[in-house]
């Protein structure tokens, strides 16, 4: 069994790693993938918290977590599809631009 510290540590680099990601990168893609980084780190603190407690209530609520994930994929990479058609580019900045 993997201690609890060493389990968080784990999920504390994921989530910093993720959110590093976002605050530096200005790519569409880039920031789906952090999002998701940093959203796997917090379900494997649930994951470690859960084994460690042995408690079900934790592994429950993660794969909840997972099936929200997927849903943010879904509609990220809907809205990526609709930029690249419109825009052709990646840039998050191109979003931003009003018509009027």
């Amino acid at each position: 069994m993997i201690p609890l510290m060493y389990g968080l540590i784990v999920a504390s680099i994921l989530f910093v790693i993720g959110l590093l990601g976002v605050m530096i990168r200005r790519n569409l893609y880039f920031l789906l993938l952090s999002l998701v980084i940093m959203n796997n780190g917090a379900i494997t603190a649930l994951f470690v918290a859960s084994s460690y407690w042995q408690q079900s209530d934790g592994e429950v609520l993660a794969i909840l977590a997972v099936t929200t994930v997927l849903a943010q994929i879904v509609v990220g990479l809907t809205l990526l599809v609709k930029l690249i058609y419109r825009r052709k580019n990646f840039n998050i900045d191109s979003l931003s631009e009003m018509k009027g």
